[in-house]
């Protein structure tokens, strides 16, 4: 299986990774006029001086760089004069730096770039939801050359996989590494504020409560970490022979050992130990740490947009789950929804999920008793306002 890897802002990245599986890098500024799916206050520091030594690298190994232009919401910028002149002022300068690939999740860029720009080869993002074949098709028509499935509610559904790849003819790719919770009611709204905290003409500063809600209901709820839409290294054979063309992973705001271990992981096909250890989590967040304290002040200290006093009282959110799920536990799990359809069917009245849960994931109930609180009383304060008040 391909692989798509993330650009993490590091000079000493893909020197280091596993490049035997790898055809494409994707990633982006820490802000630009279109954003993206993280935050800017989440994200590594990538400079255009950065981005442009990076193309270079990527092309002196031959793989091709994908950029990120992925905002979900423009706030109607895009009909404006001066919104379309930073917009095509950005492509111009993508075009002059080598960029081979753009993803977009609005369909009107797409077509924007396949009028004025049609050297680029552009991709839907996952934060389009493609997750039917009428909507892959709409796209495809639309000038799509590739096209990354909504993994939160695709990565279960090998059936509906084979009949988008028997429709379409562009190249389709998932998220392999992903920890969101799967069907997510939250998805669309998170994307849509790490867009507008990640566009250079808006303000970078969020508190994520949906990230604090869905950690909550991951710790309340530990069946919750089997119902992600992740892919085992192990069971990645699977989906190329549904008729996936490529997998990416994530995720660029990562330490460059991170990203190693996982792109190793992937191109082996085999993983030991913690299946959480694939994904992205606070510890191996390039912002970690004591050494990034002056970064964060900068999108974190806001005296009067929130109650700061507050906000840092509520820090340890941010840790790292405490919780194991041995790798090598779910050999065979992913061949239950080779033979069923899990669209069709209720959790309440399947139940596959949950046994395996209650059997693999471990986690010390004092630990999930104590971040639970946590999390609790710091959603308390974000809902009922109480976070932005002295």
């Amino acid at each position: 299986m391909k692989l798509t890897i993330p650009f993490n802002g590091q000079p000493d990245l893909l020197g280091r990774v596993n490049k035997e599986k790898v055809v494409e890098v994707y990633g982006k500024l820490t802000s630009d006029p279109v954003g993206g799916g993280r935050p800017s206050s989440a994200s590594p520091f990538v400079s255009k001086g950065r981005l442009v030594a990076a193309i270079r690298e990527t092309h002196g190994y031959g793989l091709k760089f994908n950029y990120l232009f992925n905002g979900g919401c423009l706030g109607n910028m895009e009909y404006t004069r001066w919104g379309q002149r930073k917009i095509r002022a950005f492509l111009d300068w993508l075009t002059k730096i080598g960029v081979d690939n753009i993803t977009v999740s609005i369909p009107y860029l797409l077509e924007v770039i396949k009028k004025c720009y049609p050297h680029f080869e552009v991709t839907v993002s996952n934060i389009a939801e493609v997750n039917s074949i009428r909507r892959a098709k709409q796209w495809e028509e639309l000038g799509a050359d590739a096209i990354v499935l909504f993994d939160v509610d695709m990565n279960r559904s090998f059936s509906l996989i084979r009949k988008i790849r028997k429709d379409v003819r562009c190249k389709l790719k998932l998220i392999a590494n992903d920890d969101t919770v799967n069907s997510c009611a939250l998805y669309a709204y998170h994307a849509l504020i790490d867009t507008h905290a990640s566009q250079n003409h808006s303000s970078s500063f969020l508190i994520d409560s949906c990230k604090i809600t869905c950690r909550l209901r991951r710790l309340n709820n530990p069946i919750l970490f089997i119902r992600g839409g992740w892919i085992r290294p192990e069971d990645a054979h699977y989906y190329e022979e549904a008729g996936i063309d490529m997998l990416k992973l994530v995720d660029r705001t990562m330490i460059t050992e991170a990203i190693v271990r996982i792109v190793d992981a992937y191109t082996k096909g085999r993983h030991e130990g913690n299946l959480l250890d694939l994904m992205a989590h606070p510890s191996v967040n390039l912002l970690a740490g004591r050494p990034n304290i002056l970064k964060k002040i900068k999108y974190y200290f806001r005296p009067f947009t929130t109650n700061i006093f507050k906000l840092y009282k509520a820090k340890e959110v941010v840790n790292d789950f405490e919780a194991y799920i041995d790798n090598r536990s779910l050999d065979g799990f992913i061949e239950f929804f080779l033979k069923n359809n899990c669209d069709l069917m209720s959790c309440e009245e399947c139940g596959y999920c949950d046994d395996v849960a209650k059997r693999v994931v471990k986690i010390n109930p004092e630990y999930r008793e104590k971040s639970c609180r946590l999390h609790r009383n710091l959603l308390d304060q974000v809902v009922s306002g109480d976070i932005f008040r002295y």
